[in-house]
């Protein structure tokens, strides 16, 4: 079915997006557009190499910022909670010209308004999932001294967000934002990063409609669509949770998300030090080195799809590959 397929979209978490384009990638077609929801930070790269170039052919590739919903699997293969859509999703693709034409056809396939950006740099760097989700995990959690919880004392992940975790997810979102801007003044424009926008302006955009109060973002927490959700455990005993800190709020967010914008503020100098403190705890809870005082360079970098992953350690470097992936996607791997 692959080859002749219009669209292969993948949904799994980015630690699952290797081995999937691994597995794929010799029976995808010429013409089939590859793609992720959600994609993560360096899918891109990852798509590069292991979707390979037939032919004279390009290979197109896309991704979504975000999930056009907010989902929960109630029965697997049958039954799908959505607990709020959201009113519009990103895509980024390559060649990027393609943009507007996978932003009509997602947005007639999801049902939702798709926006064509520019670049993957700006899903990459304007990713909500890696301020909101580690932030509320570290705001719920950072004191967790081993504690057990009844199932009536779990917190409610944003329903109980308090002001100070507001603050933390809009901080890691704020030194992403520095990143974006270093990266567009220092390449002179060249880089084209849009669609990156503070946390708190997605919230508002994305939630506006189902949301009480949008003032801040811990407002836009405690009275969004989810109310429902409960931070991510683990029933050690019956009755007796602790936090399931192997669920994708960490997994996935982390290392795909919070480190791939630490790596590119690497390339331009911009200091992130609510990223770093958010990083050096999360690496902890989930027993890996990522961050070796004020360097990535822990032994659980080498396999993460940042650019220095891919030689790339200078702001020329990215110009470099970026402005040849615009037009073909194995560029950013030469």
């Amino acid at each position: 079915m692959i080859p002749n397929a219009d669209f292969v979209l993948l949904a799994v978490p980015a630690f699952a997006h290797t081995a999937v384009l691994g597995r794929i990638g010799m029976h995808v077609g010429d013409r089939t557009y590859v793609g992720c929801l959600p994609t993560r930070g360096g899918f891109e790269f990852e798509a590069a190499r292991y979707l390979p170039r037939r032919g004279r052919g390009h290979r197109w590739i896309f991704g979504l910022q975000t999930l056009p919903w907010s989902t929960r699997v109630v029965k697997p293969g049958e039954v799908v909670n959505i607990g709020a859509a959201k009113a519009e999703a990103t895509v980024a693709s390559l060649p990027a010209k393609s943009g507007p034409e996978f932003a009509r056809e997602l947005s007639q396939i999801l049902g939702t308004r798709i926006v064509p950006t520019d670049s993957f740099l700006s899903l990459t760097l304007g990713n909500p999932g890696q301020f909101i989700h580690p932030g509320l995990m570290y705001g719920h959690f950072r004191s967790w001294r081993g504690e057990r919880y009844d199932k009536a004392a779990i917190p409610m992940l944003y329903a109980a967000a308090t002001d100070e975790m507001g603050e933390i997810v809009e901080r890691l979102s704020s030194e992403a934002i520095a990143v974006t801007d270093a990266l567009r003044a220092r390449s002179a424009g060249v880089l084209s990063i849009d669609h990156v926008q503070p946390v708190h302006a997605w919230l508002r955009s994305a939630y506006a409609e189902v949301t009480a109060d949008v003032r801040t973002v811990a407002t836009c927490f405690r009275t969004g669509p989810i109310q429902a959700r409960r931070a991510p455990m683990i029933e050690e005993t019956p009755g007796s949770f602790v936090p399931n800190f192997q669920y994708r709020y960490l997994t996935e967010d982390v290392p795909y998300g919070l480190i791939v914008t630490r790596a590119f503020a690497d390339i331009v100098g911009v200091r992130t030090p609510t990223i770093d403190e958010v990083i050096s705890w999360a690496q902890g809870v989930l027993n890996k080195v990522y961050l070796t005082g004020d360097r990535l360079e822990g032994p659980d970098m080498s396999d993460l799809p940042v650019p220095q992953n891919h030689g790339i350690y200078s702001l020329d470097a990215l110009i470099r590959r970026y402005e040849a992936a615009a037009t073909d996607p194995v560029q950013l791997l030469r």
